[in-house]
Formats: C-alpha cells, sequence, structure tokens
C-alpha cells in the first residue's frame, strides 16, 4: 500500500502528540512494535507510566527476519520512551546509548519521542555508532512516529479513533479482524455505518463489519449485507468461506469465541438465499470451501469446515421459526445469542459452583402432530417437520437450503406484513387522538 493511500487514511494533526507522556506514549509505541510484526513484547512500566523501574529501557521486542542464507535470524531490540514537552535532553540519549552498551546480545536501541531531538544530539548518535557497530541506534521523533502510525491505521483505531479518516477506519477494522482476529467496539461499527454510502470498502472488509458485529451483540441495527448488490454480496461470501479454514484454525489457536464468525457466515448465506437460487448458493458454498477439490479431500475435513456453519444457520432458523409455532415447542433459544436475560441467574455469580451445567432437558423439543406447519410444508403423524428433522451434512447442503429458503421467505413475507399492520394501527390511533382534540 504506498503511503499516499496511508495518510488517506490516517489524519495526523488529530494525534495528540503534545499529550502523549508517560505511559500514554509508551502505550503507543507499545502496539505499533506489535503492528510491526515485534515478538515477544514486555513492557516494564510496572504499570506505573513513569518509565522502567531499573532506569532502563521501557519495553522489549523481538524481531525475527531472513539472513542472506535464509536462515531466520532474532533481533534484540530494546526501546526508551520520552514524553517531552519540548526537545529531548542530549544528556538522556546519551546516558540510555551508554547504558545498552553493558548488555550482550543486543541489535538495537529505540529512542521514542512526541517531539524531536537536536541536530547536536543526532550528530553524536552518528560519531557514537561509528566507533560501535552494535546495537544499532535509531532515534524516533515525532515525525517518524507519525510516518509509523500512517502504515499502522489498525494502531491509531485503538488509541486516537478521531485521527482516522473513514477510509481509514474500514481498513483499520479489516486489518484488526483478518490479522488478530480482533474486534472493535459497538461505537467504532456505528460511525462506520454512519459514513458507509461515502466509503469505498473491500469485501473483506464488509466480512470484518458483519463479523464484528455478531461479536458485539447482532446485526439488526447495521445490517450490512442487506445493503449489497447481488453481486457485491456473492464476492464478500467467497472470501470468507475461502477463508474458513483460516479463521476457524486462528480463532482455535487464539482462544477466540468462533460464534461471532459462525454466525457472520450464517447471516450472509441466508442474505443470498433472500435472491438467489437455494441451488446457486449450494454451489457457491461447495466451490469456495472445497476449492472444486472436494472429491480429493477428506469427508471428515469437509464436516469441520462447512459443518459449524450449516448447524449455526439451521439452528436458527428453528429458533425463530418454532418461537410462534403450534407445531414445535422448543425450550431452548440457544443459537442466536449469549446475551440472555441475566436477572434471575444474577447472584449465582456469587456463589462457588456458579450455574449448574444444563442438562438434556432443557433443550427439549416437542412436535405436536395435530397442528399444521404455518410455513407450508406437508407435515402429519407421519411427515415431520423437515426444519427439524434434517441432519446437516456436506452431502445434502442444496437441501438444507432449499427448505431453510422457503422458511424465510414466508417468515419475512409474515414480519413485512405485521410491520405494516402495526404501523397501520399506529396512523389509526394518531389520527383518532386528533380527532378528539376537535372541538
Amino acid at each position: 500500500m504506498s503511503d499516499k493511500a496511508n495518510k488517506e487514511w490516517v489524519l495526523p494533526a488529530s494525534i495528540p502528540f503534545e499529550s502523549l507522556k508517560r505511559r500514554d506514549l509508551e502505550e503507543c509505541v507499545y502496539w505499533l512494535l506489535d503492528a510491526m510484526g515485534a515478538k515477544d513484547l514486555e513492557w516494564r512500566t510496572g504499570g506505573s507510566g513513569d518509565g522502567a523501574a531499573d532506569g532502563g529501557r521501557d519495553l522489549e521486542a523481538h524481531f525475527y527476519a531472513p539472513a542472506a542464507d535464509g536462515e531466520i535470524e532474532s533481533q534484540k531490540w530494546w526501546i526508551e520512551c520520552k514524553g517531552r514537552a519540548g526537545t529531548v535532553e542530549s544528556s538522556e540519549v546519551k546516558s540510555a546509548v551508554n547504558n545498552a552498551l553493558a548488555t550482550e546480545y543486543l541489535d538495537y536501541v529505540v529512542i521514542a519521542t512526541n517531539t524531536q531531538f537536536s541536530n547536536p544530539t543526532r550528530d553524536w548518535v552518528k560519531e557514537w555508532q561509528a566507533k560501535h557497530p552494535r546495537p544499532k541506534v535509531k532515534l524516533w521523533d515525532h515525525s517518524q512516529l507519525e510516518r509509523y502510525l500512517s502504515r499502522h491505521p489498525d494502531v491509531v483505531l485503538r488509541l486516537f479513533s478521531e485521527a482516522l479518516s473513514p477510509q481509514g477506519r474500514f481498513q483499520a477494522m479489516e486489518s484488526r479482524f483478518w490479522n488478530k482476529l480482533e474486534f472493535v467496539t459497538p461505537k467504532a461499527l456505528a460511525d462506520l455505518w454512519e459514513v458507509r454510502r461515502e466509503t469505498e470498502v473491500t469485501g473483506m472488509g464488509l466480512f470484518a463489519a458483519v463479523a464484528n458485529e455478531f461479536a458485539n451483540g447482532n446485526i439488526t441495527h447495521r445490517p450490512w449485507g442487506a445493503i449489497l448488490s447481488t453481486t457485491s454480496l456473492m464476492s464478500v461470501l467467497q472470501i470468507g468461506l475461502v477463508n474458513v479454514s483460516y479463521l476457524l484454525m486462528r480463532s482455535s489457536k487464539g482462544g477466540v469465541d468462533p460464534k461471532p464468525i459462525s454466525r457472520a457466515f450464517a447471516y450472509l448465506i441466508l442474505v443470498a438465499l433472500d435472491t438467489l437460487p437455494a441451488q446457486d448458493v449450494a454451489q457457491l458454498i461447495a466451490d469456495s470451501i472445497f476449492r472444486g477439490k472436494g472429491d480429493e479431500m477428506p469427508e471428515q475435513v469437509q464436516e469441520f469446515l462447512l459443518m459449524p456453519i450449516a448447524d449455526q444457520l439451521l439452528s436458527e432458523m428453528q429458533d425463530v421459526c418454532s418461537s410462534d409455532c403450534r407445531r414445535m415447542s422448543c425450550s431452548d433459544r440457544s443459537s442466536l445469542t449469549d446475551d440472555k436475560d441475566e436477572i434471575d441467574d444474577y447472584w449465582l455469580r456469587l456463589e462457588p459452583d456458579g450455574l449448574d451445567k444444563p442438562s438434556d432437558i432443557q433443550k427439549l423439543r416437542i412436535e405436536f402432530f395435530d397442528a399444521p406447519c404455518v410455513v407450508g410444508f406437508p407435515v402429519d403423524k407421519e411427515r415431520h417437520c423437515p426444519l427439524f428433522l434434517i441432519e446437516p451434512s456436506v452431502k445434502n447442503t442444496e437441501e438444507l437450503l432449499t427448505i431453510i429458503k422457503r422458511v424465510a421467505t414466508f417468515r419475512k413475507a409474515q414480519a413485512a406484513q405485521k410491520r405494516e399492520e402495526e404501523k397501520q394501527k399506529e396512523i389509526e390511533r394518531a389520527a383518532k387522538v386528533a380527532q378528539d382534540k376537535l372541538p
């Protein structure tokens, strides 16, 4: 990505460099190093915000880079942060550099400041470096930090969100999701939604937005998939499906709850079914996940990749469709969200045993054979509700989507009609109130 594009994302004048003192500057440099790829990052302030307790470096990090022969070499970095109102004193730079000389196996010393270094200080570092090839000394001043932050808008989003342009906020949210599987705040998502029409967003960015919405609750207030054209929607869904193995493995290794990801897939598939035949959507899923090599892929691998998505989508449809169904009675509504009403169980958090693990009876489903299906499926005592009868598998994906499409089409129209009736009632109530006020 060009520096010009990065500068369009970040608004440097809005970064409060003048107030970056002590812990704030250290935090900024910490996340900047993290975005640059640093490993084994250690913040040595002890939470004081006043620099390292031993008077030495504030941060330690390792970078791993390929050597000329292709071998990966470890580079050890020490970083000192000098938040100031004016130019950093030359004595502090000299002290930091000379202290580092006494440490073996140190490759780089970075002195970072929110202001600047004097020319004599820079000249002294050059002279010192000529006599001491190792460690290398880097001086990061206000301008250097600004350039680095412009290359890493995800850091700016974390610390100074107001210093990002709308384009930069989208890029930062996308980067945090795909690179680290981290989620932004509900406010950040609300801000992105407000500028959606004036911002160019990539397919990866849109998938990240959907996943972020589910990580923060649900997508009802900001239906990203519903604003897309059919072509764009299929592109976003395909991008996600092609990367499903990466997302599942990354969430597993990172200890991240995979549910927002599976819910994002379920949502995008449902939106696709709203306008496309189930056969086309099923084909896209198979082509994207299995890369056209389903016949060569072990069945257990196919199940691992597809079943979390299929199970999530089916469970959501079962919960929604059975909520007012006279034929099916379900005691659980666990698939849609974990944000259940906690009032009844609230004080159990103070008990050592907590809440017992739910028993099977809490997931009981009862089918009343004499009741009809409001959706219109042919059911009786022998023929059960297909939404609850079907068991998701790689081989019946199209059948599953066909059932879900029929349910979704009926329920969407039903909900629209209900909203229209409520709207009409509200108009009639308002008219009556106005009539009663007439003399």
